[in-house]
């Protein structure tokens, strides 16, 4: 008997028409490493919550089947015997924190000593797990306070420090950093050597690719598939189930690359790089549509600090325009209080900042509102209504629009990010992926001059981050300026001409998108890593960049350029 057995896994929410699990069937040995993948919707989050006994336990509904981990069932198991046994690291890290620690240290803490850790070994746990995930600077701040993708890092360690068993994580790193990804990755795959059990559902595909050992990939509730990441990811209908495979399996079907062992196309970056070998392919830069450049936003010598002694943004000036422009660095560099700035939300202590020439510094949120959108990077933050038309109206309604312009402008941004079909739902019974869409809808009714996108690809499968991009394209020819704040190094290739790299409050590096990827050291000092397509090329000794599989070619003759 395999150490995890899943058999004829059914389930249905509360007041839904459809089952979210439809039976699923698979078994997983001790030890093993499973990367759960799938487009929106298909299940996975349900089904980690299954692992935990959330589902059904806790979400009550219509539950079948069973889940045993090492001979203790589930749906039946008390939460002591679960919660020593199973650790899950939601996909908002808003939901995992207790709200009842105000430092970082004490929310660490806090699993352990509901589990009756000892003193000296909860102190020794929760110091190896905030270094292991580079936290441990922000032991004495409030969780709440800190960015994003920290907070990320601290729910993760909140569990880590639990050792569990098994480790079941929902999309884990969406909020972090490159680097920050593969450093809680790699600490994550440490953990299978110690016999831990690891199941992670996630959109970062080349990750789970690298790391996992077998891939369940899920469609509609059911299991599509459950193998070897190469053989999952070969598959010539994968596109169909909502997901892209791995760059570096693009590019080697591009290219013709096989593993001569196998058949089977590369997955990760080493082994598409040993099939490509010295056959360098060309690489034909593809033109984006341009649009008149106009000025937006004028940044002179500003300075802010949330606590009167530590800035956060210094000295920094910048000369923005009409071009998207993405500001891309770690998870603390600054990059949300920037465009908090720029949006007026937060005041600068010196410095100004003009928009089109106007004074921003002196001008209430309210008066810019017309003037600059502002999706937040935790749609939670954002979204207050009960009904997502109210939520979408409520932007436009302010700001002087009639009910029936708003109502008007409402439905064009809703038919923007295709979500027409929920105007009637309370925006807290949808995904996270389409709560985001909805606050990204509720700025686009308001039709803003400027709209500024803070984190937008998270919790996005591959159609969600279709449509956002074909919005920012939209937004772009109709004269409207885009500011987008990204960890997604690809999408910031497809989508932006112009990229800012920050790291503690300053400018490293400002320049045109296929330029500002060949900056090794600024990317390097703000912990980031070019497009995977791009890395790839440096692998295999290429003199030219790539940002995207459609921008190389296979070599027409011998002798092009390395």
């Amino acid at each position: 008997m395999a150490y995890i057995e899943v058999k004829g896994l059914k389930y249905q929410y509360p007041a839904t028409e459809t089952m979210a699990l439809k039976g699923l069937d698979f078994s997983i040995e001790k030890g093993e490493f499973i990367g759960v993948t799938g487009e929106n919707n298909s299940g996975k989050s349900t089904l980690c919550q299954a692992f935990v006994g959330l589902v059904p336990n806790f979400y009550r509904g219509a539950y079948g089947g069973s889940i045993t981990i090492g001979g203790l069932d589930i749906a039946k198991a008390s939460n002591a015997e679960i919660c020593t046994t199973v650790g899950l690291v939601f996909q908002n890290p808003y939901n995992q924190f207790s709200g009842a620690a105000d430092t970082v240290f004490d929310e660490i803490a806090f699993g352990l000593q509901n589990i009756g850790i000892e003193k000296q070994e909860m102190i020794r746990r929760v110091n190896e797990a905030m270094e292991m995930l580079d936290i441990t600077a922000y032991s004495d701040r409030n969780p709440f306070d800190l960015s994003g993708g920290q907070q990320q890092r601290v729910a993760i360690a909140g569990i880590l420090a639990m050792k569990p068993q098994v480790l079941v994580l929902d999309e884990p790193t969406s909020q972090l950093d490159p680097q920050g990804s593969e450093e809680v990755f790699k600490a994550i795959d440490t953990m299978t050597q110690a016999g831990i059990t690891i199941i992670i559902a996630e959109h970062k595909i080349e990750k789970i690719a690298e790391f996992a050992d077998k891939i369940l990939l899920l469609k509609d509730g059911l299991v599509a598939d459950f193998d070897t990441p190469e053989k999952v990811f070969s598959r010539n209908d994968i596109v169909s189930y909502g997901i892209d495979p791995p760059v570096y399996t693009s590019a080697a079907e591009k290219l013709d690359k096989r593993k001569p062992e196998s058949g089977l196309y590369p997955v990760t970056l080493s082994d598409a790089a040993k099939c490509i070998g010295t056959d360098i392919p060309r690489v034909v830069l593809k033109k984006r549509d341009e649009y008149p450049i106009e000025p937006t936003f004028d940044v002179s010598d500003i300075t802010f600090s949330y606590d009167g002694r530590k800035n956060i943004i210094e000295h920094l000036s910048l000369k923005l325009d009409s071009r998207p422009t993405a500001i891309i660095g770690q998870n603390g560099a600054g990059k949300t209080t920037l465009v908090k700035l720029l949006k007026g939300l937060l005041k600068p202590t010196q410095g100004s900042i003009t928009l089109a020439g106007e004074d921003v510094v002196g001008q209430t949120v309210a008066s810019l509102s017309s003037k600059i959108g502002y999706v937040f990077q935790n749609p939670n933050d954002q979204v207050f209504k009960n009904n997502v038309m109210d939520e979408v109206m409520f932007g436009p309604m302010n700001i002087g629009f009639t009910k029936e312009e708003a109502r008007e402008r409402s439905m064009e941004a809703l038919s923007e990010v295709q979500l027409e079909w929920a105007k009637d739902i309370n925006p807290y019974d949808l995904g996270l992926s389409d709560r985001k869409l909805v606050a990204i809808a509720s700025v686009l009714a308001m039709d803003t001059d400027i709209v500024i996108f803070d984190e937008p690809t998270i919790a996005q499968d591959r159609k969600g981050k279709a449509r956002i991009a074909e919005v920012i394209n939209k937004l772009e020819a109709r004269g409207k300026g885009v500011i987008g704040i990204l960890h997604d190094m690809d999408f910031v290739a497809q989508c932006f001409d112009r990229v800012i790299i920050m790291a503690q409050g300053t400018i490293l590096a400002d320049d045109e998108v296929h330029r500002v990827f060949t900056y090794v050291p600024a990317l390097d000092k703000a912990k980031l890593e070019p497009p995977h397509i791009a890395k790839l090329m440096n692998a295999i000794g290429s003199s030219q960049i790539a940002l995207s599989v459609d921008e190389i070619e296979k070599k027409a003759t011998a002798g092009a350029d390395r």
